[in-house]
């Protein structure tokens, strides 16, 4: 049987050095109009940055106590389609606050603290703003809160919601008073001479706990009908000192990557013209 062997032939190799030089020779020829290009990128980003308007960010937690967390976004959702679709007027009636203020806000957007639902998802949430002026924060987060709490379902369940802590306070009130007559009426027969006094002394303490209770819960629902709320604020909008956008370093590198890439173009396309004009 023959043997065939197989000849490596050899692959053509990149000469690096010959590409190097034209390297070379293109920057020599083209070198200035890239930087020239190069510096106008740099102008136009500073210009850009100087021309762009501040925006500053801020954001705001609230906890809702009628609605779920879900439902409150959603809601607080529509409100950054209103401004995206420029009806700001529609906004400002239901933040019951200026136009003119209105105008001044670029974005609401919401997110959410906890990733899990759960049908009782009452947990905080932040809403995050940009403003042109910060001036503007304090009659938003008002706006906000009177938008979050004046809808007719939302009116329609703190309604309902106070009177049932009415009707609470009302009836452990009623008991209270019941408790304290009989409290007054055993301490009465407990001043006369029987011989049951260890079973009333008994009473006269159970009967002091159950008023310490009763009390305790009247407490706790006038703290709560005092409190009652759509939604609470955990921690207002902040006034930052500093504008987010825009930022002069992001501007100036924008800048100068689009007159690099303009000059790239741009010298290429005489580079091959001129060698076009050279074959004619």
């Amino acid at each position: 049987m023959k043997q065939v062997k197989l000849i490596s032939t050899p692959t053509d190799e990149l000469d690096l050095l010959a590409l190097f030089q034209q390297a070379t020779s293109f920057l020599r020829q083209y070198g200035k109009l890239l930087l020239v290009v190069a510096s106008v990128g740099l102008v136009a980003g500073f210009v850009r940055y100087w021309k762009t308007p501040n925006l500053y960010t801020s954001s705001i937690v609230l906890q809702p106590t009628i609605l779920s967390e879900p439902e409150q976004i959603a809601v607080i959702n529509n409100w950054c389609a209103l401004i995206q679709k420029r009806e700001r007027p529609i906004l400002a009636r239901q933040f019951n606050m200026d136009i003119a203020l209105l105008r001044k806000v670029e974005s609401i957007t919401a997110d959410e603290l906890q990733k899990i639902y759960t049908p009782k998802n009452f947990t905080a949430f932040t809403v995050n703003v940009v403003v042109r002026d910060t001036a503007v924060l304090q009659p938003l987060q008002k706006g906000m809160i009177y938008a979050l709490e004046n809808s007719e379902y939302i009116k329609d369940k703190l309604v309902s919601r106070r009177k049932i802590l009415n009707s609470m306070i009302q009836t452990v009130q009623r008991e209270m008073t019941r408790l304290n007559n009989l409290q007054q009426i055993v301490e009465t027969s407990f001043q006369q001479p029987v011989n049951t006094g260890g079973r009333v002394v008994l009473n006269v303490s159970d009967i002091s706990s159950q008023i310490a209770d009763l009390q305790e819960k009247k407490l706790n629902y006038e703290e709560e009908l005092s409190f009652i709320s759509a939604v609470n604020v955990l921690q207002n909008f902040y006034t930052p000192l500093n504008p987010t956008y825009p930022v002069l370093l992001k501007q100036l590198t924008l800048g100068l990557c689009g007159g690099l890439f303009v000059g790239v173009c741009i010298s290429f396309y005489l580079h091959y013209k001129g060698k076009t004009w050279n074959k004619v």
